[in-house]
């Protein structure tokens, strides 16, 4: 599967061994989670609560690049 650029660029971290992107609020996670779900791909949406760094969504990719 192939996804269009846009989105591949989003994807430059890792977590727990898969492709992952940060957000910091929950409405660029949820647009970018229906870009997905709109390009066909595989993903999991983790949120990560620490008091140093607040509240992150951590949007992982379950398919290859």
């Amino acid at each position: 599967m192939t996804l269009p650029l846009s989105i591949q660029s989003r994807f430059t971290d890792t977590y727990e061994g898969n492709t992952a992107a940060r957000f910091n609020n929950s409405l660029e996670a949820k647009n970018f989670e229906a870009a997905l779900q709109q390009a066909g791909a595989s993903y999991r949406t983790k949120i990560i609560k620490s008091k140093k760094s607040g509240r992150q969504f951590v949007v992982t990719l379950l398919e290859a690049l």
